[in-house]
């Protein structure tokens, strides 16, 4: 049996058999052998002619037909690619069994067996094309409908684990989180994020393909497919060694936006592993040749790096209290008077100031003032290890197996002011077993069973060392567990902040099991696959922002100088929550579908399927989750029948403060008596997704197609730990010049005394902030619809013509789900629904997209040593909301949760104009190839490859934000937009990018005019380069000397400007998108 393989990475040949007069001939025997493992399967014609052998690994295949009476044929060399139907036809002549006729051609280069879109990256492209990080993620970019490195993660950053937050790749116009990641046919795909599990060295990988659009019901949970594929061993061992190095002294200095010349800082980076495979053969033993093969690989990853930062710290003088250098007067908060010589005496210090000095740095640079006057100088780590072991095994002629296990461990410290650095530590871990069996001639099942582990930690490098907040005396209801150990957030203002970000720490330990079953039936012109996918996700988390306690200390609340707040101990804002969240969450999914593909004609395929998907909402085992009954959204303040009030609902019955550190304040109604049963949100039973398409081959070189569909996707898991975090509470406590109400020794002070009476150890949380979710949620959709036409010019090359068009509805935001205020100028309490809540931040099914796309896409296959594949798309994305976190410029909640239409707008990675071009060339010099193929010239000028990535694309909008809250509800807003002037200006530069007077300050009490995505930031050009030496050792090996550069032009390719309102920077650059050139050099051993 000729590798077979999974769903999701096979391949297909299918035909018919015909006599030279067009009549079918039932009963021939089709042979499809391997020529590298030597493996074989045969199968019978069906009495339409039609034959099929459904599921093959990607590779090169021999086809034979044999029919007594008849003249055999032969095709060599057929290659087959992932998720490729590759049809060939046969004609056999009469004449003896014995006589051979070899048909001459390669693979067809067009589709004529489905409508749907999508682009193989095969193996050469993988390891020869330029990649900065050996991250094969990066080749998704050259297919169109694709945008890429749109936008920052923003607060999911680090949680995602790692580097998986830097991979923003939108595929059809869909959420970065809508991508479903598989590797070897299994789930790939973390529950957190839907980012990435496990990212394979590239040597590991035979290639991986990009679904994009219209594809067949077998796929789901996502928009954007990509399937990706391991290499197999063969019958010979083959294997590589590598090492890759970068440092600083390659590359260019950063770009100069200012006076100073940029230094360069020291940089080390080394990438190195092996692969080795072949048959397994064990003396007197085990003789796998044809039979049992295995594929191991290593790589490992170490970056070192230093990075200098300027910060504003206060004087050692300010440090005693001392302000006398400083114009500010510094007034005595409780007599308003002035201290004497603007100095604070030492009895009225705070002694918890004065210990967290110790974690705050005095100046070290000579400077007139006190702007950047501390050089933190920072060496930051990222340590990776991977390991990927496959075996293949041919059973019989009736069954093969596969097996695969992957593993990767990585470490990233990076460094802050002091003490405060950041750390993200990953453990991730795959299995999986594969078993394909042919049941009869017409019958093939699969049957597959996988296992994902997902352990990430995002915290502090303070996080189970030390417990600085009881080291200085912060007197906190409960004590801080260790995994969230380190100083508070503390921000003051006119100087850098001390003390890590208040978002953290967040512990993952994630665990999936999956379950697929497949079945194929070829029968007459009928191909039915029907199947069903069952997974058990664990979503286990722990963390939550505010843990340690964030501390603002403002100019204009008690003293009249932020730091001296500081000094005194006054604090004007805190934010805390108590402790760490806990969430235990489990889902069962399943999905199952059933699709035919039905030949028509010769030259006419229908396509049709129907898939069901149920997602149910998550369970939480630890009945920790709570979120909110709210009978009424509206903007009346102050609304007088409680019954239409919130209700807090916990999961489960008994008491609702049960293991709880908190209570809430007596005017908040809660609940727990399983009003909401098991799940807090309601399940969808809803999710069907028909899928239909049609290829017609106008001619045996021209195909055109098209389908409609419609595709689910999955919610990020997180909204889910969100709600657990609630028991946890969360509160501001905020001060004014007449209310000064917290202090270091008393922060939790509200005034008025503890309204909820709480005993010692227990947190009075007032106001809170709720993260609930629609009770009612109903998962989001996408309705996709396309027409495409193909032609091949050559045996090949071919171009593709496509237009994608799209549409989503139910989809995921935050938005202030029911106590907005109306904008106005009194307090927000009095203005509030519901005063005694704060925020609502809720996840509702409100948000919709629009997507139109023109794509283009030229594929010259490997041929004369050259290789090409160009693609441009001309596209326009809108939305009223880019993602369920912050992204970008993207806010977290609308300005207005009344008014969602007034957010619609350019998606964040809405990019018009996209060109991307690849090649890879293989001189036609040396040892193989068609000039000087032996000899010592052939040896010094032959072995040289040449490789290229160019990609040219127009820049991503972005919104304008006023940088305060001028409507005064709490959370926004935007300015205003002045009426008949353009942001756009003819000549933009660094200095001014967009029409900063297109922009006023909004009226106080009011939204303002501006629109959601208005500005348009700059494009990219980019040309990566990369070219080796080959030098031949024997027939099959060699050594490769590789030189990359990335960015080889050096061309700037600026940043996004600032897009505050009320910032000093607003308009300006500062920053580029790409690095400036780097250089990269390599050393590989091929055998």
């Amino acid at each position: 049996m000729v590798g077979l393989a999974s769903a999701q990475t096979f391949g297909q040949i299918t035909g018919r058999v015909l006599d030279a007069s067009g009549g079918v001939l039932p009963g021939a025997s089709i042979t499809v052998t391997n020529p590298q493992t030597g493996v074989a399967a045969t199968e019978e014609a069906n009495t339409a002619g039609v034959y099929v052998f459904p599921n093959l690994l990607p590779g090169t295949y021999n086809v034979k037909v044999e029919l007594q009476g008849f003249q055999s044929a032969v095709r060599n060399s057929v290659e087959l690619q992932t998720q490729q139907t590759v049809r060939l036809d046969f004609s056999l002549a009469i004449g003896t069994i014995e006589e051979t006729v070899e048909i001459v051609g390669s693979s067809p280069m067009i589709n004529t067996e489905d409508a749907a879109i999508g682009t193989v990256i095969d193996n050469r492209r993988i390891v020869d094309l330029p990649l900065n990080g050996r991250n094969f993620l990066q080749l998704v970019s050259l297919t169109p409908n694709v945008s890429a490195s749109f936008a920052d993660p923003g607060q999911s950053g680090t949680r995602q684990g790692g580097d998986r937050s830097a991979q923003q790749l939108s595929i059809s116009g869909g959420r970065r989180e809508w991508n479903y990641y598989t590797l070897d046919g299994m789930n790939n795909t973390d529950v957190n994020f839907n980012s990435y599990v496990l990212l394979p060295s590239i040597d590991a990988l035979q290639e991986f393909k990009i679904q994009s659009g219209i594809y067949s019901a077998e796929f789901g949970r996502g928009i954007g497919q990509v399937n990706v594929t391991t290499k197999s061993g063969t019958n010979a061992y083959h294997g590589t060694v590598w090492e890759f190095l970068r440092n600083n002294k390659l590359d260019a200095l950063p770009y100069a936006f200012g006076v100073d010349t940029p230094k360069s800082s020291p940089f080390r980076w080394n990438q190195f592993g092996f692969t080795l495979g072949g048959p397994v053969r064990i003396p007197h033993l085990i003789d796998g040749r044809n039979k049992l093969f295995f594929m191991g690989n290593y790589e490992g990853f170490r970056l070192r790096n230093q990075k200098e930062t300027l910060f504003s710290v206060p004087s050692a003088a300010m440090r005693r209290g001392d302000f006398s250098e400083r114009s500010a007067t510094i007034r005595d908060p409780l007599t308003n008077a002035p201290f004497p010589g603007n100095t604070i005496p030492v009895s009225r210090l705070s002694p918890i100031s004065l210990a967290l000095l110790d974690y705050y740095p005095l100046p070290n640079q000579p400077t007139l003032g006190l702007a950047n006057n501390f050089l933190a100088v920072n060496r930051n780590r990222t340590d990776k290890d991977q390991i990927n072991v496959r075996a293949d095994f041919t059973e019989s002629s009736k069954s093969s197996w596969y097996g695969r296990y992957g593993w990767t461990d990585e470490g990233q410290f990076t460094g802050g002011i002091r003490l405060n650095g950041g750390t993200v530590a990953t453990r991730a871990q795959q299995a999986l077993i594969d078993n394909t069996r042919v049941l009869s001639a017409s019958l093939v099942n699969e049957m597959r069973f996988g296992y994902n582990r997902f352990f990430n930690t995002a915290g502090t490098e303070l996080n189970n060392v030390m417990d600085p907040i009881a080291a200085v005396g912060i007197p906190l209801p409960t004590k801080v567990p260790p995994d969230a150990w380190g100083l508070p957030s503390i921000g003051i203002a006119g100087f850098s902040g001390f003390g890590p970000d208040s978002n953290s720490p967040y512990i993952n330990r994630n665990q999936n099991w999956q379950f697929t079953e497949n079945l194929s039936w070829n029968r007459g012109s009928h191909f039915v696959k029907t199947g069903a996918d069952l997974r058990l996700d664990h979503y286990n988390q722990d963390g939550n922002q505010f843990a340690r306690g964030s501390a603002g200390f403002n100019n204009n609340v008690a003293t009249g100088y932020g730091f001296a707040d500081f000094m005194i101990g006054y604090l004007g804002t805190w934010s805390y929550a108590s402790g760490l969240a806990v969430a235990r969450l489990t889902a069962f999914s399943q999905s199952y579908y059933i699709s035919d593909t039905w030949k028509l004609r010769p030259n006419l395929t229908i396509t049709s399927g129907l898939r069901y998907e149920f997602t149910p909402p998550w369970t939480d085992t630890s009945e920790r989750q709570i979120t909110a009954v709210i009978p009424l959204n509206t903007p009346q303040p102050q609304v007088a029948d409680l019954s239409l009030h919130p209700v807090l609902v916990r999961a489960g019955t008994g008491d609702f403060y049960e293991n709880a550190g908190i209570r809430f304040s007596p005017d908040i109604q809660v609940a727990r008596d399983g009003r909401l049963g098991d799940r807090l949100i309601k399940a969808d039973y809803t999710n069907f997704a028909p899928r239909f398409g049609a290829a017609w081959s106008v001619t045996p070189k021209t195909v055109l197609r098209a389908g409609v569909g419609r595709f689910f996707v999955q919610d990020i898991g997180n909204i889910a730990f969100d709600m657990n975090r609630n028991l946890q509470g969360r509160l501001t406590v905020q001060s004014t010049s007449t209310n000064l109400i917290s202090t270091w020794t008393d922060p939790f002070n509200f005034g008025g005394g503890n309204p909820c009476s709480t005993p010692a150890g227990v947190l009075c949380v007032v106001r809170p902030l709720v993260l609930t979710s629609n009770i009612d949620r109903k998962t989001p959709y996408v309705d996709e619809w396309e027409t495409s036409v193909q032609q091949e010019f050559t045996s090949d090359m071919a171009l593709e013509v496509s237009y994608l068009g799209s549409r989503g509805r139910r989809l995921q935001r935050w938005i202030n789900l029911a106590n907005q205020p109306v904008p106005g100028t009194s307090s927000i309490v009095s203005r509030s629904p519901f005063p005694e809540f704060g925020l609502f931040q809720g996840a509702a099914n409100v948000g919709y997209s629009r997507y139109n796309a023109l794509g283009l896409k030229v594929t010259r296959r490997y041929s004369n040593g050259l290789t090409v594949l160009g693609s441009y798309t001309y596209s326009k994305s809108t939305d009223n909301g880019s993602g369920i976190r912050t992204l970008g410029t993207d806010p977290l909640n609308p300005q207005n949760s009344y008014c969602l239409s007034c957010e619609d707008g350019p998606s964040v990675f809405d990019q018009r104009h996209r060109f991307v071009t690849s090649a890879v060339y293989d001189l036609p010099f040396g040892h193989g190839r068609k000039y000087l193929s032996e000899g010592v010239v052939g040896k010094v000028v032959g072995g040289w490859k040449l490789n290229s990535i160019v990609t040219i694309g127009s820049g991503f909008p972005l919104t304008v934000s006023a940088g305060e809250d001028t409507a005064n509800i709490g959370n926004c807003c935007r300015p205003d937009r002045v009426a008949g002037v353009s942001t756009a200006l003819d000549n933009p530069t660094v200095s001014r990018w967009f029409n900063t007077a297109a922009y006023s300050r909004a009226a106080a009490g009011a939204f303002g005019s501006a629109g959601r995505s208005e500005v348009i930031g700059p494009g990219i050009i980019n040309w990566d380069f990369s070219t080796s030496k080959e030098l031949q050792i024997s027939a099959t090996n060699y050594i490769q000397l590789r030189f990359e550069a990335f960015n080889f032009l050096n061309h700037p390719n600026w940043g996004d400007p600032n897009t505050t309102f009320n910032s000093v920077a607003f308009g300006t650059i500062n920053s580029t998108r790409t690095e400036m050139r780097q250089l990269q050099f390599g050393l590989k051993l091929v055998f």
